[in-house]
């Protein structure tokens, strides 16, 4: 759930939801100014603004002020004129719609990067690297998105476990190994299922990392590391999940392009030595292919 959502929705006294109309009313208008300017402005209290702060699971009003205005920076930039849910319409050519799913999935790759740190970056590199093996759960279209992930990690050794029949995802997390990790992908952060794997994995202490929709969600506050999606779908609504869809697929490629970043020249050459000998009957009669 959006920030935004949880200010509107949250059970609040009145004393704080005068501090919460004048924070929607003045969005970004509030970033400069101190606490005690805006417990002046709503005639409340320096504690008034903790506690509101508390109450939606931050560290304190700087934390919550800070979340506040980078999803209203986030929300400002992902306006487009392609709609995720309804990228064309009936009336539409054949190549107007190329144009408009391919400007959406740009849009979208463009969307996710802007929402990737460098810090949460090194962490998901840091766990895999100390990890035997990657246990990866998710549900539906994710897990097809997830299949080449697995396939490019196990060409440089690394290995990927898809765990995908339902009554067997939890006794999977419940035996994963101790030196493993876990890669949760889920949209909106609250499929039961995958909440119940992210709960097992944690009672285990192995390492989670979360792919994820922006805003707060259940799963997310049990994972170690968070990268967050491109956030336009809605949950049911759509024509298809070609935003989500594309956004998880650049993710899980930066994850294997930094794993693979890592020991770089003996991955290039396993990967070139693996192929000539295994792939040694391909050949084309195109210059641009032919090596």
């Amino acid at each position: 759930m959006l920030l935004q959502e949880r200010l509107e929705t949250c059970p609040f006294t009145n004393s704080e939801r005068q501090v919460i109309e004048y924070l929607l009313e003045q969005q970004r208008n509030i970033q400069n100014k101190t606490t005690a300017e805006i417990a002046e402005a709503t005639f409340s209290s320096k504690s008034t603004l903790v506690r509101i702060a508390k109450k939606l699971n931050y560290s304190g009003w700087t934390a919550l002020k800070t979340a506040y205005l980078d999803e209203l920076a986030y929300l400002e930039k992902s306006i487009s004129c392609i709609d995720a849910n309804s990228p064309f319409t009936k009336r539409d050519s054949l190549i107007t719609i190329a144009n408009k799913v391919a400007r959406l999935e740009i849009e979208s790759i463009e969307d996710t990067l802007s929402l990737i740190t460098h810090d949460d970056l090194r962490k998901v590199v840091d766990i895999i690297a100390k990890s035997s093996s990657i246990n990866l759960f998710a549900a539906s279209n994710n897990l097809l998105v997830a299949q080449e992930f697995a396939q490019q990690m196990s060409r440089i050794g690394k290995t990927v476990q898809i765990n995908s029949l339902h009554d067997e995802i939890f006794f999977n997390a419940f035996l994963a190994k101790p030196d493993s990790c876990g890669l949760v992908i889920t949209y909106s952060g609250e499929n039961q299922t995958l909440l119940r794997v992210a709960e097992l994995l944690s009672e285990k202490e192995i390492p989670i990392i979360t792919i994820t929709s922006i805003g707060e969600n259940t799963t997310s506050r049990q994972a170690d590391v968070i990268l967050r999606l491109c956030t336009r779908e809605k949950l049911f609504s759509k024509i298809s999940t070609y935003s989500t869809d594309t956004a998880i697929n650049y993710l899980l490629n930066v994850i294997y392009s930094c794993i693979f970043a890592q020991d770089y020249d003996e991955n290039i050459q396993l990967k070139i030595s693996a192929s000539k000998r295994i792939e040694s009957n391909r050949s084309s009669d195109s210059n641009i292919l032919r090596e």
